[in-house]
């Protein structure tokens, strides 16, 4: 307007664009600041809320975490009485199973009862029946004496002494009464050699061992099974034994003599069942080593045992005998008593043809 004429030459038209821009710069100063202001309420009213949803934020995790420590209280009270409760239970089961092999040991022993007095009585009978006997041929032998001495201080000539010596000795039978003594000592002996021996086997049996290792000769622990067991193994069940050079092992002798009696206990039962006191029946006994491991194979020809038996039979209470013939721990008990001592036990079976376990024992137990 100033160039075009229609405004005055003057001051403030010469200088409106400085003056413009001033006013310009101040305006936007006065906007910026106005603005910074605004930003600034806003940022205090953020801070503000912020601070506020903190303090509720804190107020919460206060209260959440009051009741957390309550519920892990209640919880944790929870889980200690579940725990004694659970403890209470395991030393329970741990009693109960003490309980039900101390029972299935008594049931082994209590049907063997009557078969092991049968085996100790035979012998004894030997030796009573013989003393009756040999006490009266003693008293004739004394009595010969007395009347040989009698013979001998007589006044009579010596061929007449020879002559009623012998005489007295035809008589007694002298030739026949030393045979007869011969034999009843024979027989006495026998019979209490073979006491002898079924006693060392009951003691060789029935080891108290449950607390500590030794070392044993498992052959000899099944020899000894093997005679407790004689008068269950009935006439037709031949007996084959293949004892191999063992070393002596580390173990728990009478709870193996214990696996032992059960396996071949099934064995026996097992040979009856299919051959009823017939001859057939094979029970075969066998042991060798090698340098870590012993091996006991214990093979019948019995029944044998199908695959879905062969599964469940080291289940608890599991048998297949009738009601009163079993109580189904034996074989529970042999599987378990293995791996106390960190060996397996294995089982090859074939229905109608029998069965054969073979025991895997390491010859000294490793630290666990």
């Amino acid at each position: 307007m100033k160039d075009a004429g229609v405004l005055p030459f003057n001051s403030f038209t010469n200088n409106s664009i400085l003056i413009g821009s001033a006013l310009e710069a101040a305006l936007l100063s006065f906007a910026l600041a106005d603005k910074i202001n605004i930003y600034k309420k806003e940022k205090e009213e953020s801070q503000a809320e912020a601070l506020l949803i903190s303090k509720e934020n804190e107020k919460l995790i206060r209260e959440q975490n009051i009741i957390l420590e309550q519920r892990v209280e209640e919880r944790t009270h929870a889980l200690q009485e579940s725990n004694e409760s659970l403890q209470n239970t395991l030393t329970h089961l741990k009693e109960t199973q003490a309980q039900l092999v101390e029972a299935e040991k008594m049931a082994s022993l209590g049907q063997l009862t009557a078969g092991v007095a049968h085996e100790i009585n035979n012998p004894i009978n030997f030796v009573t029946s013989n003393v009756a006997p040999l006490k009266r041929d003693v008293d004739m032998v004394w009595n010969a004496m007395d009347e040989i001495e009698n013979i001998a201080l007589s006044d009579l000539s010596l061929s007449e002494k020879k002559q009623r010596i012998n005489a007295y000795k035809e008589e007694l039978d002298l030739e026949y009464l030393k045979v007869e003594v011969d034999f009843l000592l024979k027989g006495m002996h026998e019979g209490a050699y073979r006491t002898a021996e079924i006693v060392k086997s009951l003691r060789i049996f029935s080891r108290v061992d449950e607390d500590s290792l030794k070392f044993a000769d498992i052959n000899e622990g099944l020899e000894s099974t093997l005679v407790i067991l004689n008068s269950v193994v009935k006439e037709g069940v031949a007996v084959d034994k293949k004892y191999g050079e063992l070393p002596l092992v580390e173990c728990y002798p009478g709870k193996l003599n214990q696996v032992f009696l059960n396996i071949i206990t099934n064995a026996l039962y097992a040979i009856n069942k299919k051959f009823d006191g017939n001859s057939g029946g094979i029970l075969e006994i066998k042991t060798e080593a090698d340098t870590e491991n012993i091996y006991i194979s214990i093979r019948d020809n019995g029944i044998g045992m199908p695959t879905e038996v062969k599964e469940k039979i080291f289940e608890p209470f599991f048998t297949t005998k009738e009601v009163g013939e079993g109580t189904g721990l034996g074989m529970s008990i042999a599987y378990n008593t293995i791996k106390k001592h960190q060996g397996e036990i294995k089982i090859e079976s074939s229905v109608g043809e029998g069965v054969k376990f073979l025991i895997v024992l390491p010859r000294k137990q490793q630290t666990q």
